[in-house]
């Protein structure tokens, strides 16, 4: 066991050398009173106040330096304090395709899954750069001098169902879309989600086993390896599997959170999907498995095929391959003998073993995040004044005069008690200000209080008053910092400005004090932008994850993007529907199949072949348009780099309309997804529409 010992050297900070700290007043002293006052030694009154002084500093500096959770631990709770776990700040929705992948995967249900882009989009189009003109692509001989049209940001999503969890492929698909278009990055959009048919796969061959091997054993050992090969499993780790692993902190959070802990980083490379099994692939699974000797025949077939193929099984690409167990014939041979096995305790074990290797419930939080461990409330507010430190001799503690004490010898004692005050009330703010740490880095709503005081003294008997009559704590608080003062403000903001500077974020501007609201508003537009910035540190993980995300369009009632809070957060505006705004992501307005029918065109006067991908407009009411340079400059800032963003302005008729159509259209777009698409009732997500009569 290691020995308890107490450090020798200097403490960490000055605060906490008592010596340290007497020496420099010592040196101070020395410095104002050197030349009347030489006496310097311990027996001196003046010596004797130093030295409590000091101690009370020390137990400042003792406290100061208690841990952050415990300095904390004094806020009520559910107390917004702009501090988050490392799952909160540092993961973020899904912004490749990898990141999407990912999302599905941790969907209960899944085996694995692709992301695959799409070019060609459905139905087919061309564009008529003479007439600028785009139409749907019918399939008949194209018209001369047009040009077929790609997009980009189209994905298809296929997805392998697991056969361990009693979950449908109807059911599957739906949570799969759910969970996609909560993390579907702006001007992106999910073409189709395909849960692909099982393709069972059967192996037909002839293994040669060492003298000493058990024939079970070694057929479950090669069962398990070729079921490895042919239908590959995602594996997920807990937190601590992941940093033993070798992952940072920073790695294991990177891309979207999930519930089932994170992706294990090996697992990744053999799970690309298959377009062939190779039989000297599957040779090269059996050879390894210990105890095999050799392969003496081969062949790859579909279950039921019972010839199969010798060199390779081209694999169907709307089917996902699966090895079939029951319709497997592997021959284990010993000694040119046929090993007997039971197959009943082969495919107990199998089972089992899938179990293991591809069953990933969900983890507890506690299993995937780092959850900070809760402080332990030390009233460090609690202040004795420098009178209960004192010796007794100096007759100004409570109790220390006699009743027969003269009124001259009581007037000295309340001299210096009141002598001592002035070092009191300094100090006890001290500790009343570390007492409020939890309220200066909280982003909950109240007042902009930034200093902290409170009474310093002792009453009891024989003690007189030394403060005023009337003076208490509401009086004190006025000197300290006066309710609603516009310094109080400044400094709230600036504290505020340091919580945002942590995660990289900025509200510095104040956009409508100058455009919008008169100057005899100030108070009303301080307290604003008190309440955009706390908004901003209380909604900061979703702000910051999703500033790529669109709008989830399937959700019942889908929020704005982070981006328009962003835009609006920056700009100090609230949450008034008066001051409401939208964001159009263009590639939501592309053609549909059902839109072959139109034999006219579907875009006239097109400025360009694709004004569908990578692009997004701004509409923005005419109430705003004093802003524009401010608004400009934010929304060039928040939008994604690889975007296109335009700004438009509607007059307040004319955006109300707009306003009305694109709430009708976003309704109108959920209920196509989900009923024409995902065979969904809208009204009812969870179920699948009756048939019309």
């Amino acid at each position: 066991m290691e020995p308890v010992t107490v450090a020798t050297g200097p403490p960490e900070h000055p605060i906490l050398d008592y010596s340290a700290l007497l020496r420099l007043g010592m040196a101070e002293l020395e410095r104002l009173a050197g030349e009347e006052w030489t006496d310097f030694n311990a027996h001196d009154p003046g010596i004797t106040l130093l030295d409590t002084i000091c101690y009370a500093l020390i137990d400042l500096g003792y406290r100061t330096f208690h841990p952050i959770p415990d300095l904390l631990a004094e806020a009520a709770p559910n107390t917004p304090l702009g501090l988050f776990t490392p799952a909160e700040a540092l993961t973020c929705r899904a912004v490749t395709p990898e990141d999407l992948r990912r999302v599905v995967l941790d969907v209960r249900g899944v085996k694995n899954a692709w992301i695959e882009k799409v070019d060609a989009p459905a139905p087919p189009l061309r564009y008529d750069p003479e007439a600028r003109t785009l139409s749907s692509d019918t399939g008949a001989t194209p018209q001369p001098n047009t040009e077929s049209v790609a997009l980009s940001g189209l994905w298809l999503v296929l997805v392998e169902k697991s056969d361990l969890e009693d979950v449908d492929a109807t059911t599957l698909r739906r949570e799969v879309a759910r969970r996609l278009h909560a993390n579907r990055p702006l001007c992106e959009d999910f073409e189709d989600i395909v849960v692909l048919d099982p393709m069972p796969v059967a192996v037909l061959a002839s293994v040669e086993i060492v003298e000493t091997a058990d024939g079970e054993s070694v057929l479950l050992g090669i069962l398990q390896r070729i079921d490895a090969l042919i239908s590959p499993a995602i594996g997920f780790l807990s937190l601590d599997q992941a940093l033993a692993a070798g992952m940072s902190i920073e790695e294991a959070f990177e891309g979207p959170a999930l519930t089932r802990g994170f992706v294990n980083p090996a697992t990744l490379p053999a799970a690309e999907r298959r377009v062939a099994l190779h039989t000297s692939d599957v040779i090269r699974e059996i050879m390894a498995t210990p105890g095999v000797r050799a392969v003496r025949s081969i062949r790859l077939a579909r279950a039921g095929d019972p010839v199969g193929e010798a060199w390779s099984l081209t694999l169907d690409a709307s089917g996902a391959a699966r090895l079939d167990i029951n319709a497997c014939r592997i021959e284990l041979v010993k000694e040119r003998l046929t090993v007997a096995v039971d197959m009943a305790r082969v495919a107990a074990g199998y089972a089992a073993g899938a179990r293991v290797a591809r069953l990933f419930p969900a983890l507890p939080r506690g299993n995937r995040d780092l959850i900070p461990v809760a402080g332990r409330a030390r009233d460090v507010t609690a202040y004795l004044p420098l009178e209960t430190d004192l010796p007794r001799i100096y007759s100004i503690g409570a109790g220390a005069l006699p009743d027969t004490a003269d009124p001259a010898r009581r007037a000295q004692a309340n001299q210096l008690r009141g002598y001592l005050t002035l070092f009191d009330q300094l100090m006890a703010n001290e500790y009343a200000q570390l007492g409020h740490l939890a309220r200066l880095f909280s982003a909950a709503e109240g007042s902009p209080r930034t200093y902290f005081g409170q009474l310093a003294g002792i009453s009891g008997p024989n003690l007189e008053p030394i403060l005023a009559t009337g003076f208490d704590q509401a009086a004190l608080d006025k000197i300290v910092e006066p309710e609603g003062s516009a310094a109080a403000s400044r400094r709230r903001n600036r504290f505020l400005n340091h919580l945002l500077a942590r995660f990289g974020e900025t509200i510095t501007d104040d956009p409508l004090a100058t455009n919008v609201v008169a100057p005899a508003d100030s108070s009303k537009l301080a307290a604003r932008l008190l309440d955009a910035k706390r908004e901003f540190l209380r909604d900061i993980p979703r702000l910051g994850a999703a500033r790529g995300t669109g709008v989830d369009y399937v959700a019942a009632a889908a929020p704005p993007p982070a981006l328009v809070d962003r835009v609006r957060l920056r700009l100090g505006l609230p949450a008034d529907p008066a001051l409401r705004f939208l964001v159009v992501e263009h590639i939501l307005l592309r053609s549909l199949p059902e839109d072959v029918v139109n034999a006219l065109p579907l875009l006239e006067a097109a400025f360009r072949s694709d004004p569908w991908s990578s692009q997004l407009s701004f509409v923005f009411p005419a109430i705003l348009k004093p802003l524009t340079p401010l608004v400009e400059r934010v929304t060039r800032e928040e939008t994604p780099a690889h975007l296109t963003a335009y700004l438009i302005w509607l007059d307040e008729g004319p955006f109300a309309a707009f306003a009305a159509a694109y709430d009708d259209w976003l309704t109108a777009l959920r209920r196509h997804r989900l009923a024409d698409r995902l065979g969904t009732d809208p009204d009812r997500p969870g179920l699948v529409p009756e048939a019309a009569p």
